[in-house]
């Protein structure tokens, strides 16, 4: 099995509705749970948060794409999120400066706890801004 895991991703209609299931394999139990901590933290912030799936990650957008989560391996994931401002904390991997207003963080996760410690912190909310075209 390759080091690198990919989303395997189903759709079916359902009244009109779209419903995605993503499926990893037992020996991806961790990448699961960083989705599925994820999904639940991004698509409560709206209706107006669309998921989006590729064969090497998951986006969440409004008006422009905000989030990204990209497994790296089946016990890690590479969460990429974009904000008007820069910011620092231990667990960043990196921050990227691309224009005057957009600031790319990059965090490694590889739990669910991880999801809820940036979540604490209003980063998905400030992200969520950001990919409204929210000042």
């Amino acid at each position: 099995m390759p080091a690198v895991a990919y989303w395997r991703i189903e759709t079916c209609g359902l009244l009109g509705r779209w419903t995605t299931i993503v499926t990893v394999n037992a020996q991806q139990r961790a990448l699961k749970e960083i989705y599925d901590a994820l999904s639940t933290r991004v698509l409560g912030l709206g209706d107006d948060i669309a998921e989006e799936f590729s064969r090497t990650q998951v986006s969440y957008g409004a008006a422009r794409k905000f989030v990204w989560l990209t497994p790296v391996t089946k016990t890690k994931a590479l969460l990429t999120m974009d904000m008007w401002d820069e910011h620092h904390a231990s667990f960043l991997r990196g921050v990227i400066r691309f224009r005057h207003d957009k600031y790319t963080h990059q965090i490694e996760v590889r739990t669910a706890s991880d999801i809820a410690t940036v979540a604490a912190l209003g980063w998905f909310e400030e992200s969520a801004g950001w990919g409204r075209k929210q000042c």
